[in-house]
């Protein structure tokens, strides 16, 4: 069983929650080693919640969990083990609980390094510096600050990691994803290449991740959701020429 001794560096937690926190991933947390206080807030936007509960939090190291995660007993020892003087963020790879997201991930998993993957931040389930909250002024978002924030910490000079999975599960349901295209647009999370990058992806692994599941409702499930982000980036770019 891991275990923290007197001399390990304690890190407290931060859950942004819409309503009660995730009793399952709250009793994880009270039980983990090395686990500080928990802050569980309920501030909106999420971006707001997220800054103001890890400023609120009394270690150098913050871990900052969504309410729709879950966590295995050793993640906080495994991830703190990567904590190097110029990283400023340490992020794991989760598995999707959504049977279609996972086919997808898993797919593209065979052909690349889910960890390497230049658009996914893993914010979801992260330690960070609690100094670099201090300047940080995010905008106002639900969806896409998390991008906001990776290129934040790197032009302060650390290093944005993200580890391979370590058993973190995302429960999670669809987002809006004509919110998420609008987002990454306006924000400059993805350029026109990244776009046609990520259609080229999505029109190449999609059809194998409904074979994974042998289901037509993943290729709709998937097929949609690309759709519907094309469109929220599409709409933005046109109301940025107008």
């Amino acid at each position: 069983m891991p275990s923290c001794s007197d001399k390990d560096m304690k890190v407290d937690f931060v859950v942004p929650s819409r309503d009660e926190a995730n009793p399952t991933l709250m009793h994880q947390l009270k039980h983990m080693p090395c686990a500080g206080q928990i802050i569980n807030t309920h501030e909106k936007p999420l971006s707001t919640a997220r800054k103001n509960g890890v400023l609120s939090a009394k270690t150098e190291w913050v871990a900052m969990v969504d309410d729709d995660m879950l966590l295995p007993e050793n993640w906080l020892l495994l991830v703190k083990s990567a904590i190097t003087p110029k990283v400023g963020a340490i992020g794991t790879v989760a598995v999707h609980k959504n049977k279609h997201v996972a086919a997808y991930e898993r797919v593209v998993g065979t052909v690349y390094n889910l960890s390497k993957l230049d658009t996914n931040p893993h914010i979801n389930n992260i330690i960070i510096r609690r100094q670099l909250m201090e300047n940080y002024n995010p905008p106002k978002l639900f969806f896409g600050e998390d991008q906001y924030f990776k290129r934040y910490v790197q032009k302060t000079g650390y290093v944005w990691k993200v580890l391979p999975f370590l058993g973190a599960t995302h429960l999670g349901t669809s987002k809006n994803y004509v919110t998420i295209g609008i987002s990454y647009r306006r924000y400059g999370h993805f350029k026109l290449f990244q776009l046609f990058r990520r259609v080229v992806a999505r029109f190449i692994f999609t059809p194998f991740a409904a074979l994974v599941n042998l289901s037509f409702e993943t290729l709709y499930y998937l097929t949609k959701l690309n759709v519907e982000f094309i469109t929220g980036w599409a709409k933005e770019f046109v109301a940025e020429k107008l």
